[in-house]
């Protein structure tokens, strides 16, 4: 009895002594981030070796209940170093994560706004910092992307334009028509990048310059449709997503001002020769009373030697000149085109204001920008006022708004063939005074022309002082311009609700408005009838948006999975009209002054596209990521029947690195995607309808209606691409080196085309799908960090991209597909698309030559032969293309340059040919083999040299032909000769800044003084094109591909200082 009593007794001691190490308990505590304290919601919170766990809630808290206190938690959260902790007899335990550098890589902002870290995603982006944008003040944001995006190629347009059209390609040219540029995001909400702009006139840019450089962070280039699926019909040639800056919750108020000022230098001019004047012979016109006179009748220099004798020259001729009736001597004036231009200055102040509470966050920014052209009467003026404010109403509910007012009031130069003062390296004399022609108006009105008809055989007088063919260029920049204005505002207003730490849902309402006038004037005293025309466009482009982001943590299995909707709702329309037969009195620029009954056009467009979306990204062990994506699209262009379309997308990541475990290897991933992105047509393009003609008056009055020529499509389908896509992303020693190679193969099918049928039809053209091209491409991205110390740092990069492009099809039957032409003196180049080859071959009039020996064939005259305008010189896109930037920093100082190149391409010249051809060009006044000036006579040696077979006799010619005669036709009939190759090695940018330390300007109530100097466009360091022909700004307006330059703006040069000073 006491045994069993005893043993009783220890087992009952035995269960009471173990009851401490069996006995549950509860921890409580909060995650915070160890770089700023913040709150971490959704960090993991497991028990060590088991499956019981939880999750923080939105301010960071957590409680788990453990079995005891030699239990294990381990903390662990995307981008953040796990921590592990033993719980012992703690009951509450606070946690502070840090940055894990090798596992966080770069949050990058990816389609819908959504952040994603660089190691999850399976497709390539790239991006660009604010700081690399705003070094040089680029008026056009667009422009700043040149070289610094690998697979973007850009093409601008001279500073001379003002902010003028920047045109971007992603990945080569995806379309067969030509078109096809990416979308631009800003803050999420897609903004219109249209252009006003013809092929020729005034460049107005495109509507990207609304954008203030100095309110962006971040610009994400998603490059293929694996990247952009999600925006759908409108991603299809990607998109360009611009982050602007923020204010942070729970900072002081900050103030900062920046200030520069740039001038502007017109470089890079053709050269002229300067030993004949103007006139189409070298022998003298003279008056009844034997004085000679300059032939101003004649737009050419092909006249007399400029060598000091006394004529009668155009001012000469004008009653109210003080030079009237006197002599002078004929000399060369060699500045007389550059002596046009004058020194612009860019001036730009801004401020803005940044700071938050403990709920909320605000930045305000201002911007006044002010810039005289380099042309006479030439200027911009542009205001951008920002607001980004951020309020928590409840730790759940938080509403966001962004909103960008932009205004615009610019007088451009014209631009294009014969258009403005670009006829000045065209058509015009050596012997013109410039600085005589800048006053263009005399006391009594009458203005003064140089180019006139000929004075009277009989009285030696003109009594008709109308121009005869070119008016005086400061008539043209003063009396004869486009003003233009634009008032903008883009933005959204979103509210979030965190409904669960994993859960958020977002619905937001995105607007881009923007109403643009345009006004042109053709004043009294030109040529031509004088007129007015005006216009005004409105655009309304409304996004309504939802999107419920759920993110989770298992232990080493994540889930990112984004589903949402959108409804895009555009409302279009412009009205313009011009008078007709003149004005009815002078000065009074109004439709109202209209001679005749003035021409009117109206539209308007409504566009609606309802889309659904989801995506979901699975991840294990932080290595392995597996993205999927679906969005549909229902558009209001397409046909009813036949109007809703998918768009998939698949991608994969593997960060390889972590099975490498090397000290030297952040990071190494590799990455392989394929998507699918459609793109539909322009509205009213499925039915038919009628254009409405001119009322006639009678017996009867009748409103005419025509038939559009083009046959519409009521079973049109939208053109897909299909996009393939694989490379790697390797970055060393912590990110001192990176390396970012892509492979892409990219077909787009079914594409939207008009394609020419016959007449018999009624019809000129009809839309139907056909056609296929291809891209394929290689791109590279590398940074580097070549030296590093606590005084000096030297941080590079390079980017560079190969295309490849082929045209595989058009529609049986059809080989060619052409996209544009240009016609001078009835001779006319095309830019054509034929299958097997890439896009934009030049296709024009070439030399006729043996079949034999390829050499040219020359006609009885001695002159070459050319055959028809169906030559094709190759194509216009470039072999490949990139950039090279250096940033150096040595204590406060800091010296950054920019390099953009590009090798092949091709354009054709008609500034060079027309300079030829009339005698401006110093090629027409060369001295020839025999040492003598080809414009000399024949019999005393002169003349240019021509070699080829003659095509009556087959036999070998050599010979000198009259210099006129042969650029009469060389550089009139035949293309060849003026196709340049458009490769260049610029130095685009150079900044060298200085940054006072608190030290410095310790008296001072300010946080930070920065100062720099500042260079853009600096200098040419290479290209093949003759000097005065820039291939880097063949942008010509609207026109999506660059192909011809026909009077292109001279280059500008900037230099100047940048000040920015922060409170």
């Amino acid at each position: 009895m006491k045994k069993s009593y005893a043993m009783t007794l220890l087992f009952l001691l035995g269960f009471l002594a173990s009851i401490p190490l069996y006995a549950q308990q509860t921890v409580k505590g909060r995650v915070t981030a160890q770089e700023d304290g913040e709150p971490l919601p959704g960090v993991s919170i497991v028990i060590q070796d088991s499956s019981t766990g939880t999750v923080t809630d939105l301010d960071g808290n957590y409680s788990i209940t453990v079995p005891g206190a030699e239990s294990v938690l381990v903390y662990s959260f995307i981008g953040y170093t796990s921590q592990r902790k033993i719980v012992g007899n703690s009951t509450n335990i606070n946690i502070s994560l840090a940055e894990d550098i090798s596992q966080l890589g770069e949050v990058v902002v990816t389609a819908l706004g959504i952040t994603r870290d660089e190691r999850s995603i399976g497709y390539s982006t790239q991006e660009v910092k604010g700081e690399n944008i705003t070094y040089t003040k680029e008026q056009n944001v667009l422009g700043s992307l040149s070289g610094k995006i690998a697979g973007v190629q850009v093409t601008g347009s001279s500073g001379a334009s003002m902010g003028g059209t920047q045109k971007i390609k992603i990945r080569g040219v995806n379309s067969i028509s030509g078109g096809g540029e990416p979308l631009m995001v800003v803050d999420g909400t897609p903004i219109s990048n249209s252009n006003f702009s013809g092929s020729s006139g005034q460049d107005y840019g495109n509507l990207g310059q609304d954008i203030n450089p100095e309110d962006i962070e971040t610009i994400n280039v998603l490059k293929g449709p694996a990247a952009s699926a999600l925006y759908g019909i409108r991603g299809q040639y990607g998109v360009v997503m611009i982050t602007t800056k923020k204010g942070k919750k729970g900072s002081d108020v900050k103030v900062e001002l920046s200030s520069s000022v740039l001038v502007d230098k017109v470089s890079n001019l053709m050269p002229y020769q300067d030993i004949y004047g103007g006139g189409s012979s070298q022998s003298w016109r003279t008056l009844p009373n034997g004085d000679k006179y300059v032939d101003i009748a004649v737009d050419e220099s092909w006249g007399p030697k400029m060598d000091g004798t006394l004529v009668r020259d155009v001012m000469s001729f004008y009653p109210q000149d003080p030079t009237y009736g006197q002599l002078s001597p004929f000399v060369p004036q060699p500045d007389n085109i550059k002596d046009y231009y004058e020194t612009g200055t860019n001036i730009n102040n801004g401020v803005t204001i940044t700071g938050g509470g403990a709920n909320s966050n605000f930045r305000v920014s201002l911007n006044d920008t002010r810039i005289q052209g380099v042309e006479p009467n030439t200027s911009l003026k542009r205001n951008n006022v920002g607001l980004g404010l951020g309020v928590d109403l409840t730790k759940k509910i938080r509403i966001t708004t962004n909103i960008n007012y932009a205004a615009n009031k610019g007088r451009r130069p014209g631009q294009g063939s014969e258009d403005g003062s670009r006829y000045m390296g065209q058509w015009f004399q050596r012997s013109l005074d410039m600085n005589r022609l800048k006053d263009y108006q005399y006391d009594d009105g009458t203005f003064l022309h140089w180019n006139l008809r000929r004075p009277s055989s009989s009285t030696g007088e003109i009594t008709n002082f109308n121009p005869l063919y070119w008016a005086n260029p400061y008539f043209l920049a003063n009396e004869n311009y486009s003003d233009d204005n634009r008032d903008r505002f883009f933005g959204d207003v979103g509210i979030s609700y965190q409904l669960l730490p994993e859960l958020k849902i977002s619905a937001f309402v995105r607007s881009d408005m923007y109403t643009q006038n345009i006004n042109s004037r053709a004043s009294f005293g030109g040529t031509g009838n004088p007129g007015y025309s005006i216009g005004k466009y409105q655009n309304t482009e409304m996004n309504y948006e939802f999107l419920a982001q759920y993110n989770k943590v298992w232990n080493k299995f994540s889930l990112d999975a984004n589903v949402g909707g959108n409804l895009y709702d555009r409302n279009y329309s412009y009205l313009s009209m011009a008078t007709v037969g003149g004005l009815s009195s002078p000065g009074f620029y109004n439709i109202n002054a209209s001679i005749d009954r003035p021409s009117t056009t109206s539209y308007l467009q409504r566009k609606q596209i309802k889309s659904a979306y989801a995506m979901v990204s699975l991840g294990y062990n932080n290595i392995y990521f597996l993205d999927a994506s679906i969005r549909n699209d229902n558009s209001s262009t397409l046909p009813v029947d036949n109007n809703s379309y998918w768009y998939p997308s698949l991608s994969a990541s593997i960060v390889f690195s972590e099975w490498i475990k090397s000290e030297a290897m952040t990071l190494g991933k590799l990455r392989l995607s394929y998507a699918q992105a459609g793109s539909d047509l322009s509205p009213y393009s499925t039915t038919s309808f009628y254009n409405v003609g001119t009322v006639y008056s009678g017996d009867q009055t009748v409103n005419t209606l025509s038939v559009p020529d083009n046959l519409n499509n009521p079973n049109i389908k939208p053109s897909f691409a299909h996009s393939y896509e694989a490379g790697v992303d390797f970055k060393f020693y912590e990110g001192r080196v990176g390396l970012s190679f892509t492979y892409y193969n990219q077909r787009n099918v079914n594409q939207i085309l008009n394609l020419d049928i016959s007449g018999a039809s009624g019809y000129g053209s009809a839309t139907i799908n056909a056609g296929e091209i291809v891209n394929k491409g290689l791109e590279l991205a590398i940074t580097a960090t070549p030296f590093r110390s606590e005084h000096f740092n030297w941080d590079m990069s390079l980017n560079f991209s190969r295309n490849r492009n082929e045209v595989v099809e058009l529609y049986p039957g059809i080989d060619v597909y052409q996209y544009g032409s240009t016609t001078y003196s009835s001779t006319t180049s095309y830019l054509n698309s034929y299958v097997g080859k890439p896009f934009g071959s030049l296709v024009g009039q070439a030399y006729q030559r043996d079949e034999a020996t390829g050499k040219i064939l020359l006609g009885s005259n001695n002159l070459p032969l050319y055959t028809d305008a169906t030559h094709d010189f190759g194509t216009v896109l470039p072999e490949f293309n990139g950039g090279f930037q250096n940033v150096l920093n040595y204590k406060n100082f800091q010296l950054a340059a920019m390099i953009d190149f590009q090798a092949g391409g091709q354009f054709f010249s008609r500034s060079k040919m027309l300079a030829v051809r009339t005698g401006l060009d110093p090629l027409s006044a060369a001295t020839n083999e025999n040492g003598m000036n080809v414009r000399d006579p024949l019999e005393d040696g002169g003349g240019v040299k021509v070699e080829g077979i003659s095509a009556e006799t087959g036999e070998d010619v050599t010979a000198f032909v009259d210099a006129k005669a042969y650029y009469g036709v060389v550089a009139r009939r035949i293309y060849e000769d003026w196709l340049y190759d458009a490769s260049f090695i610029r130095l685009r940018e150079v900044s060298l800044s200085y940054n006072f330390n608190k030290a410095q300007h310790a008296k001072l109530p300010v946080e930070n003084v920065r100062v720099a100097l500042v260079g853009r466009n600096l200098a040419m360091l290479f290209q093949n094109a003759p000097k005065g022909i820039n291939p880097a700004e063949l942008s010509t307006g609207s026109q999506a591909i660059g192909w011809y330059e026909s009077g292109q703006l001279p280059s500008v040069r900037s230099f100047g200082f940048n000040l920015n000073v922060t409170f």
